[in-house]
């Protein structure tokens, strides 16, 4: 938690950035949204930086989801998944650090690389590119993985930008239909999505019922989709649960009968309609 100055009075890390983002400069980290559409405030890395604020992106879904700029971005740090979109095997994740962050970073398993001789790579490399006697497999098969999800599994050969568009095109056409079997509105922007998109769930009753609805989509209609209670338990603090959403995703190996059976089974289950 980063400290509040003097002449700062703020009860949350909310109000704190919130007043940061009077003193942005290029680049921003967050944005404050009025209304789900409208900017009402931003603040930078930049500015951050400036403050001695180090700050990490959890970009679990951004790769092969949406275009990623990592150098643009100028946070300190930055991790993904390569199993999620890439559609690498599971444990391929990677952690893209600043260049003037670097000499600060170092493996969790320290291995030869730290007593390796100067061969070229910069001692960054030296001590990841081979972690102790970590399975290299999955990091070898992701550039296999990247080449096929762009030229086999992407639409008229568009490669990558036309396969993004296309599960983007498709979670929101699976997104609408669920929309309208619910009667309920979709709480972001069609711009504020990429592959993914949450609704809410209406006559859900807390964790359980949550937890009892996806057990029965799996067991009976053989339908596996995120169902939960938000915020997430690690967030509530004395609150509990405000909403209950489905999360709903789009891949290559989707299509939009997918989301017509399950809008059918949530609407029925719910008795909607």
């Amino acid at each position: 938690m980063a400290s509040t100055p003097d002449s700062l009075s703020a009860s949350s890390l909310i109000e704190i950035l919130r007043a940061r983002a009077d003193l942005q400069s290029e680049k921003a980290a967050y944005r404050f949204l009025a209304n789900g559409e409208e900017e009402e405030a931003s603040l930078t890395f930049a500015e951050l930086d400036r403050r001695g604020i180090d700050c990490l992106v959890d970009g679990a879904h951004a790769p092969g989801m949406i275009p990623l700029d990592l150098d643009a971005l100028g946070a300190a740090y930055w991790t993904g998944n390569g199993h999620k979109w890439l559609c690498s095997p599971k444990g391929t994740a990677m952690l893209w650090v600043r260049a003037d962050r670097r000499d600060r970073i170092h493996p969790l398993v320290v291995s030869h690389g730290a007593n390796a001789e100067p061969d070229g790579r910069s001692r960054f490399r030296q001590e990841f590119d081979w972690v102790g006697t970590g399975d290299p497999t999955g990091y070898l098969a992701l550039p296999a993985a990247i080449d096929w999800m762009g030229s086999v599994a992407a639409p008229d050969g568009g490669g990558w930008p036309a396969l993004m568009a296309a599960n983007h095109a498709l979670v929101l056409e699976g997104r609408d239909r669920i929309a309208t079997a619910l009667g309920v509105e979709p709480p972001a922007p069609d711009t504020m999505l990429g592959s993914m998109a949450v609704l809410p769930m209406p006559g859900v009753d807390g964790d359980a019922g949550a937890a009892a609805l996806s057990a029965a989509l799996e067991a009976d209609e053989r339908i596996q989709v995120p169902i939960g209670g938000w915020p997430v338990p690690a967030a509530r603090g004395d609150g509990g649960v405000s909403a209950i959403h489905v999360r709903i995703s789009a891949q290559r190996y989707n299509e939009p009968s997918d989301y017509e059976r399950l809008a059918d089974a949530l609407a029925r289950r719910l008795g909607i309609g």
